[in-house]
């Protein structure tokens, strides 16, 4: 397994363990910056490791009654990166990928869908800038213009206020 990639980096992540209940994992090495695979449980949703992309081998598991208090949940937060959801029912994927907006995601499955080329990653509002892999990478990085290059020989007055009834009507049609 890899390190953390930065001392600041490997403490604030091991920060977020502190006071959570780890069920798998939990161990760290300081000599390497390394973090086991951790699962955490009894987490509550204001704790600091909820409040954040974690980016670390850290993942926080909260229970729910009903699937309409988990979805509750993820609309009253900001946009998620990716949504993962496991479950083998149909109807549930619809209603869930329907009522949640997120980056990204993958049904029955975490990461792969960063690692597939052909789809687009990237977040929605303060979770990404922008996609990326294959013709979304191009997308993103490129700056679409749009230009009118109009003729200086000819400058139509119809166009300017205050327009008479007959050049108001000739608008009309150029507009419809």
């Amino acid at each position: 397994m890899a390190t953390i990639i930065s001392e600041k980096h490997y403490l604030e992540k091991k920060a977020l363990l502190e006071g959570q209940r780890a069920v798998i994992g939990g161990g760290f090495d300081d000599s390497r910056r390394f973090i086991e695979p951790t699962l955490l449980v009894d987490v509550t949703p204001d704790s600091q490791v909820m409040r954040e992309e974690i980016f670390a081998p850290i993942l926080p598991v909260l229970a729910w009654e009903a699937l309409g208090e988990a979805i509750d949940f993820v609309n009253a937060r900001p946009k998620p990166l990716a949504l993962y959801l496991f479950t083998g029912d149909k109807a549930c994927v619809k209603h869930v990928l329907d009522r949640c907006s997120f980056g990204g995601g993958c049904i029955n499955d975490t990461v792969i869908h960063l690692a597939t080329t052909r789809i687009g990653f990237g977040g929605v509002g303060a979770s990404g800038m922008g996609r990326y892999h294959g013709k979304d990478s191009f997308d993103t990085f490129t700056h679409y213009r749009s230009i009118v290059d109009k003729s200086t020989w000819v400058d139509l007055p119809m166009r300017y206020f205050p327009y008479s009834a007959r050049n108001f009507a000739w608008v009309k049609r150029f507009l419809k």
